[in-house]
């Protein structure tokens, strides 16, 4: 393009290969630095497949969660230097390779130029990502478009043109990372040339004429266009199963806190016997907590302050100072229970629990002694779920009651799996995707989610395969137990878009 010459896409892909083997040691190894540099700044979003394949020990994991304003603080911090860093080394590479320039006059070029133009290049850049967001948003709905009106007047041809419709999506997702990758360096090579950093560029016609560079630019398309044709077939078929290998399980319905449209204060005696009796749910979930005289009580905030106007820990009370408060929500009142009155009235609505065991204590082995002492045997005849936050518990009680069904609860979707003996995960549904779900699955594992509260949320986590979501509308997802068979492929579609980020 600077040269204003014609040159075709196979003689640009050859001169390319040719370039790469003239490249230095040196500039391999800054290629990877810079590359791992800019690596979350990029397209490897919390939805990476990628990331989803890591695991992390349970102290990282427990640390982060436990300390998640700290660390998401922390992350942005880190963010914003990353990317000044890499703003200021933008020229490094082109430099090393364009100009041949050691390592050490590389970053200087690139420091000097990123400081006296470093406004015009940021606006530049976000110019750059506003335009090339709304392409690729127009194309996506434009996608979109066509496939519902496939479906709503073709129903029959609605399957295969799906299929080619998510090709297309792939073709737009890879043609944006790639169109943003030429006009960045088209603008890093503008740069250069303003500051006269480059050296005068060859004939493009001089180089295409040399009978061994034609030589050694020639293609071998009867070699690659097999893996063209293979990785499509591929494609197309990894296309074809995701659109059609749903799962038609009827979901895990699970009531919040054992409340459903404000139909009472939640984690009481009350709402759990109106929830239970009107929209019989698979499970209830609540919290307990354990008192300072080692009594467990259901409660879900640390602090008392919130729903009783006490600001006291519940871990710092006992059984005698919490029972007489009264709860305050949704316009109703009533009593904090104890665990074993709510396990009693649980017990004659035949209604299954999933218990959340919250707790700051470091001492975490006693909460599990004293649990297991009292509940373990009732836990297991009556068929109840236990979850955590902390993994150091939920492992604590894999080891003392492998027996038991724990599961572990994680708020955002940060790597992959932890490491971890839990039966289950529960996480948030607002960062959950698809690779997540898929990678638990093969650790044997399954998923909950929480609070999904529309129908449109509630389908695209059946769709992406969790076993259960928990809800404060219990109407809807009981009248959403299944994915519906008539969901639309371009709903399934957007759903896809929304799994990679």
């Amino acid at each position: 393009m600077k040269k204003e010459q014609p040159i075709s896409l196979k003689q640009l892909l050859s001169l390319t290969f040719m370039q790469i083997k003239k490249l230095r040691p040196a500039v391999i190894l800054f290629f990877l630095f810079y590359f791992f540099l800019v690596l979350p700044l990029g397209g490897f979003s919390l939805h990476s497949e990628l990331l989803a394949k890591i695991k992390l020990p349970a102290f990282i994991i427990d640390f982060i969660f436990i300390n998640r304003l700290f660390v998401i603080i922390l992350y942005l911090m880190i963010y914003l230097l990353l990317s000044y860093i890499a703003l200021r080394l933008t020229f490094t590479l082109p430099a090393m390779i364009l100009l041949n320039a050691s390592l050490r006059q590389a970053i200087r070029h690139s420091l000097l130029l990123t400081r006296k133009n470093f406004w015009k290049i940021i606006s530049q850049l976000v110019f750059i990502t506003i335009g090339i967001t709304f392409l690729t948003s127009v194309s996506f709905s434009l996608v979109l478009g066509i496939q519902r009106l496939i479906e709503l007047f073709f129903p029959s041809k609605a399957l295969p043109f799906a299929v080619v419709s998510l090709l297309a999506l792939q073709l737009i997702y890879v043609i944006n990372l790639v169109l943003s990758t030429i006009i960045i360096f088209y603008l890093i090579i503008e740069w250069l040339d303003r500051e006269n950093y480059l050296f005068p560029l060859p004939s493009m016609n001089a180089l295409f004429k040399n009978p061994d560079t034609k030589r050694r630019m020639r293609l071998k398309w009867p070699y690659v266009t097999p893996f063209i044709l293979m990785s499509m077939i591929i494609l197309l078929h990894y296309n074809y199963t995701y659109l059609t290998n749903v799962s038609s399980q009827p979901i895990v319905t699970i009531s919040h806190r054992g409340v459903s449209q404000a139909n009472g204060v939640q984690n009481s005696i009350e709402a759990l016997r109106a929830t239970s009796q009107y929209y019989q749910p698979d499970f209830i979930e609540m919290d307990i907590q354990m008192t300072k005289d080692q009594q467990f009580v259901v409660f879900h905030d640390f602090n008392l302050r919130s729903l009783t106007g006490l600001n006291q820990i519940v871990e710092e009370s006992t059984l005698s100072e919490i029972l007489p408060l009264t709860v305050r929500e949704n316009d109703q009142q009533a009593a904090i229970p104890t665990f074993d009155a709510y396990l009693e009235q649980a017990k004659m609505n035949q209604q299954k629990l999933l218990i959340e065991i919250k707790t700051q204590r470091k001492d975490e082995a006693v909460i599990v002694q004293q649990f297991l002492q009292q509940y373990k045997t009732r836990i297991l005849e009556e068929g109840h779920l236990i979850q955590a936050l902390s993994l150091g518990l939920v492992e604590t009680f894999k080891n003392e009651a492998p027996e038991l069904t724990i599961g572990y609860i994680i708020p955002f979707h940060f790597v992959g799996l932890p490491v971890s003996q839990a039966d289950f995960f529960m996480m948030e549904y607002s960062t959950l995707n698809r690779s997540f779900i898929d990678a638990a699955h093969n650790e044997g594992k399954f998923v909950f989610t929480w609070t999904p509260n529309q129908t449109e949320t509630m389908e695209r986590m059946m769709f992406y395969g969790v076993e259960g979501i928990v809800t404060d509308r219990m109407d809807l997802l009981t009248a959403q137990k299944r994915l519906p068979e008539t969901m639309s492929y371009a709903d399934k579609l957007a759903y896809f878009l929304i799994g990679i980020g």
